[in-house]
Parts: C-alpha cells; sequence; structure tokens
C-alpha cells in the first residue's frame, strides 16, 4: 500500500491527462456531478464575473499552474484518509478511459475544487428571526460564500516566488 498521493500518482504512471481526469472523476463524485456551468454560475455570486474569469484565464493560459491547482486539490482530498479509496478508484478510472475534456472545463474544476479545498465548501451565514408586529415571526438567512478566486491567487503567488 503506498503512503502517499504522489506515491500512488508514479506506481500508476499517471500523465498530466490522468491528473487532470482524476480531478474531474473526484469532483463528480463528491458534488454529485455538478456541472461546470453550476460551478460558474455560484462563484461568480460570491467573486463577480470579472475575477472569476479572469482567474479560469489564467489556468486556460497556463498548463502548469492548471496541473498543479488540480494536485492541491487531489493532495488535500488524499490528506483525508477516509477518501484514499475513493481516491485509488478514481486513479483506476483515469486509466481506463481518457476522454477529451475542454482545458476551459478542467480550469472551471480546478477552481472550484481550489475553492472548496480553501473554504471546506464553508460559508458564513447569519441566521436571524424576527417577530413581527402581527405575533408573527420570520425567519432570514443571509449567505456568504468566500471568494473562489482566492486559493488560486495564493497558488500563483507562490509559483511566482520559487
Amino acid at each position: 500500500m503506498t503512503s502517499s498521493l504522489a506515491d500512488e500518482l508514479n506506481a500508476r504512471a499517471v500523465d498530466t491527462d490522468g491528473v487532470h481526469q482524476a480531478l474531474r472523476y473526484y469532483l463528480a463524485e463528491v458534488l454529485d456531478d455538478l456541472p461546470p456551468e453550476d460551478m460558474l454560475e455560484r462563484m461568480y455570486k460570491t467573486a463577480g464575473r470579472d475575477r472569476v474569469d479572469s482567474a479560469c484565464a489564467d489556468l486556460m493560459r497556463d498548463p502548469v499552474l492548471l496541473e498543479s491547482a488540480a494536485l492541491t486539490v487531489l493532495s488535500d482530498a488524499w490528506a483525508d484518509e477516509s477518501e484514499r479509496d475513493r481516491l485509488r478508484a478514481v486513479l483506476t478510472e483515469t486509466k481506463d478511459k481518457l476522454p477529451v475534456v475542454e482545458v476551459a472545463i478542467i480550469a472551471i474544476m480546478c477552481m472550484y475544487g481550489m475553492y472548496l479545498w480553501a473554504t471546506g465548501g464553508k460559508k458564513k451565514s447569519e441566521e436571524r428571526t424576527i417577530k413581527r408586529p402581527d405575533g408573527s415571526f420570520e425567519h432570514t438567512v443571509k449567505v456568504e460564500w468566500h471568494d473562489p478566486t482566492g486559493p488560486l491567487g495564493a497558488l500563483v503567488r507562490l509559483f511566482r516566488r520559487g
């Protein structure tokens, strides 16, 4: 049994396409196959269209950054021992079938995966119950998702330093 994600990837001779596919399959399982359009919509609501589109464009232009983002998400998943069997299965699937996937979709998945990695999918919410003059109650929930472009920016800064 291998002890790290790197050992597992090396033992299976996973290439860049395999890393991308592994991320795609892993997020599809974890998120109930959430389509990229829905991922984008969630990120647009949080950070705005311009910031999200700019971050996706950065990922699409830089293959090293794209692969590093995918590996960041997969490494975080590997750190959770309960996810290792799922990741092993995903890596097996990537070797069995490697469909062609657009770089744009991989970039969206990388960014959304990094967003989930950095925030744990957590959001800041504030709940309130208000009593109306008529004696009834109103319950409101204000939800703020963390900015999905933040983790990617940290990764870009790390690469520019090194």
